[in-house]
């Protein structure tokens, strides 16, 4: 069952990789002539064929979702299941359309949307091919922007939340007297991390929590490693008090770290320039109306 369904998948990414019409192709009193194939013939059905080297361009073209399941493409039982499965889709394709299904307005409808998806991506493939990136830019972005290529800070922490003023009170005076951290946390923590004695391990906060619990994040931010807090009311209404137990990363990235994926997100940068570019001219020639306040 599992296999049938992922295979399934694979045969749609193909359809999405490749067009319709080379699957499904027009009805047989339509058209007497038969696709053209590459390389030779691998299989037929009526005016539908497939060439070996069409079927080896569309593993390809589905490796990386194959990958993701663990599935060698190139294995001989994939090739002949994934060929079976090709030819039994496409029988089933051509009943549909002896039938007339193809006309339902949601097949048409669907048909027209594949189409427009693979022709906006033409499009979209030949602006690609004609942006480049010189390294003096990547450079000049790179050292303009130091600030932001950081590797992400960890910290090692624990805590003790508690849901009074006056009992954060009583705890850090007693952490003050030497008492140990970690068995407080057990004895009067009401958090999650009680029984671990208040560890909650390497943090690296993400942008999103930072913004949610901004007062727990500032506060832990002023605090050295192998320190306390003071306690402090974070978001949640407790009052936590923290032990930074240490803490890595923080540092700068090196440029050669990140000179092909930054090289790589200018090119789309300027790839989308361009498309907006192509966009806003035929806008000024055409009627596009849009009402986003029916989507409130």
């Amino acid at each position: 069952m599992r296999k049938t369904f992922i295979t399934t998948v694979l045969i749609f990414s193909v359809i999405g990789s490749i067009g319709c019409n080379k699957l499904f192709p027009p009805k047989q009193e339509e058209t007497s002539e038969e696709m053209s194939i590459h390389g030779p013939l691998l299989a037929r059905v009526n005016n539908w064929a497939i060439g070996l080297d069409d079927f080896r361009n569309y593993l390809k073209s589905i490796e990386p979702i194959a990958s993701q399941q663990n599935i060698n493409v190139n294995s001989s039982e994939f090739k002949v299941k994934f060929l079976n499965d090709l030819i039994k889709n496409q029988i089933l394709a051509q009943i549909a359309t002896e039938k007339g299904v193809d006309k339902s307005e949601d097949i048409a409808r669907a048909l027209r949307d594949t189409r427009d998806t693979l022709l906006a991506a033409k499009i979209r493939k030949d602006i690609e091919k004609n942006i480049t990136v010189s390294y003096a830019e990547v450079r000049a972005f790179y050292d303009k922007n130091k600030e932001f290529f950081k590797e992400p800070r960890q910290i090692k922490i624990r805590e003790i939340a508690v849901n009074s003023e006056s009992e954060a009170k009583d705890i850090s005076i007693k952490l003050l007297s030497g008492e140990d951290f970690e068995r407080l946390a057990r004895q009067y923590s009401v958090a999650a991390s009680r029984d671990k004695g208040g560890d909650r391990g390497w943090i690296t906060p993400s942008l999103e929590d930072m913004q949610k619990n901004a007062k727990f994040w500032a506060a832990i931010a002023t605090v050295e490693p192998g320190r306390v807090s003071n306690y402090f009311k974070a978001d949640d209404n407790k009052y936590y008090i923290i032990k930074v137990e240490d803490a890595k990363g923080g540092g700068e990235v090196s440029f050669s770290d990140v000179e092909k994926k930054l090289e790589e997100a200018l090119r789309q940068d300027k790839v989308e320039q361009e498309v907006n570019k192509l966009i806003e001219t035929f806008k000024t020639k055409a009627r596009v109306e849009k009402s986003e306040d029916l989507l409130k």
